[in-house]
């Protein structure tokens, strides 16, 4: 899922309390919406319904310190585009990608690229909304194949899903037969190999390169995984159901 690039062709612009921003988003400009979000100088206008409804802390995100500005006795700020929310360490193209999961057909949310959802997940679990980001990890474990483990655990980190969805996955790289090679190394870090290195041999008798005791699962080395990397407990209720019944997305 590209980004649309699309910003309608409109001159520069100035709301009254300052805020620059160059265009109207052609896509996310949309009739009927009531919430203005200004990122990287192109405004939207979309449904501030969903963000209520779903969203437990979106709107106690904390605004940019705007000195020169005094702040009103009501906290309107969405409302219109001289009170547009201003996120600044937010892409125009990351938050495209999560509008659209809200305003695309089901049937075709699945086209997306997969990295994409990488960057719907971060921004579902910042401004906890969480059945998006229920809806995104399950499509990242669902098309888990898609990405090599070790990039997987990196882009885990990078883009801020809860830690605890890293034990699975370092429980699958200390577990299997072969250690890390150098390209794995070199992408996840030495600093996270020293622990990989150490989780592989605590959890084996005779060296990294042995496999696990007999009789011994991968989901039973998540113990020692939790231990290693001080990561949170990985229970069965992260074991996340295939059931896009709740996707949030409908018509409006």
């Amino acid at each position: 899922m590209a980004s649309t690039g699309a910003i309608s062709p409109s001159s520069s612009r100035r709301g009254g309390n300052g805020l620059r921003y160059v265009a109207h988003h052609e896509r996310y400009y949309l009739v009927g919406g009531d919430l203005f979000v200004l990122i990287d100088g192109v405004m939207f206008k979309i449904h501030s319904y969903f963000f209520k409804r779903e969203s437990r802390n979106f709107f106690d995100d904390p605004p940019p310190a705007t000195p020169s500005s005094s702040a009103p006795e009501v906290d309107d700020r969405g409302t219109c585009e001289d009170r547009a929310i201003q996120i600044l360490d937010v892409t125009v193209q990351e938050f495209e990608q999560f509008l659209w999961v809200f305003y695309n057909p089901l049937y075709s949310i699945y086209d997306a690229d997969i990295t994409a959802f990488f960057s719907i997940l971060k921004l579902a679990h910042r401004w906890d909304f969480p059945v998006v980001k229920d809806f995104a990890i399950r499509e990242l474990r669902r098309r888990e194949d898609e990405v090599p483990l070790v990039r997987r655990i990196r882009l885990y980190q990078e883009y801020e899903v809860p830690a605890e969805f890293l034990v699975p996955l370092y429980a699958e790289l200390c577990a299997r037969e072969w250690s890390p090679t150098d390209d794995e190394v070199e992408e996840l870090g030495y600093e996270q190999m020293y622990y990989v290195m150490k989780a592989r041999e605590t959890l084996r008798s005779t060296g990294g390169m042995s496999p696990l005791p007999s009789g011994m699962t991968v989901i039973e080395t998540f113990t020692t995984i939790e231990d290693v990397f001080g990561l949170p407990k990985y229970t069965k209720e992260h074991g996340l159901e295939d059931n896009d019944a709740n996707l949030p997305a409908g018509e409006i």
